[in-house]
């Protein structure tokens, strides 16, 4: 008989962006302060985030297990930290490796971030992994799959408290820049969870 769970993503993570600019403004802002680079974009960012926008916990975070029984809600596993079943990056460079003149801007963030609800007979925290993105702030998880597939994320509990701004200019280079893209590619995801199983 199958039992319903719940995942809830609580720890550290937050919103990361890559917006494309000018070079102009890149080699105005490269070498001020940090601060007034921030205040400059902070009201912008997000509409300006065409390369690289997201929102997610910190891979290296845990994930707690509820198990919804008779109305309410057990805690079964804490401290969960889910294998990354495959990552791309999405790094600046300088000038000399890249060509497309970005703003990269972070708001890190502390509190729940998302859930994710399941049935299974058995719930096995080995068969959690997810899909990372790697930026020069961090890395961010950006699926969760168990069992290789992949959970339908529930972000209406999304609860938050910021704990500060970062931002730097540089350049992208866009043959190294991976997009999401490759996480819908549904025979790199089967050939990584079957890695991801001989390693168990």
């Amino acid at each position: 008989m199958k039992k319903k769970f719940k995942i809830i993503a609580v720890g550290y993570g937050g919103e990361y962006a890559i917006c494309t600019k000018d070079a102009d403004f890149v080699n105005q802002w490269e070498s001020e302060e940090e601060s007034d680079l921030i205040e400059e974009v902070q009201d912008t960012f997000y509409d300006d985030a065409d390369l690289e926008h997201g929102f997610g916990m910190y891979s290296d975070s845990t994930l707690t297990i509820y198990e919804i029984k008779d109305g309410g809600e057990k805690e079964i596993e804490n401290d969960i930290e889910a294998t990354c079943l495959v990552s791309r990056e999405a790094y600046i460079a300088d000038s000399d490796n890249g060509s497309v003149p970005v703003l990269l801007f972070h708001s890190a963030e502390k509190g729940i971030f998302c859930n994710w609800e399941l049935e299974t007979e058995n719930f096995d925290p080995k068969l959690l992994a997810t899909t990372v993105v790697e930026t020069d702030v961090g890395e961010f998880i950006q699926d969760l799959y168990y069992d290789g597939k992949k959970l339908e994320a529930d972000d209406s509990c999304v609860d938050t408290r910021g704990k500060g701004y970062c931002a730097k200019v540089g350049w992208i280079n866009l043959e190294w820049h991976e997009t999401s893209e490759k996480f819908e590619d549904k025979e790199l995801i089967e050939e990584c969870w079957k890695d991801h199983l001989e390693n168990l």
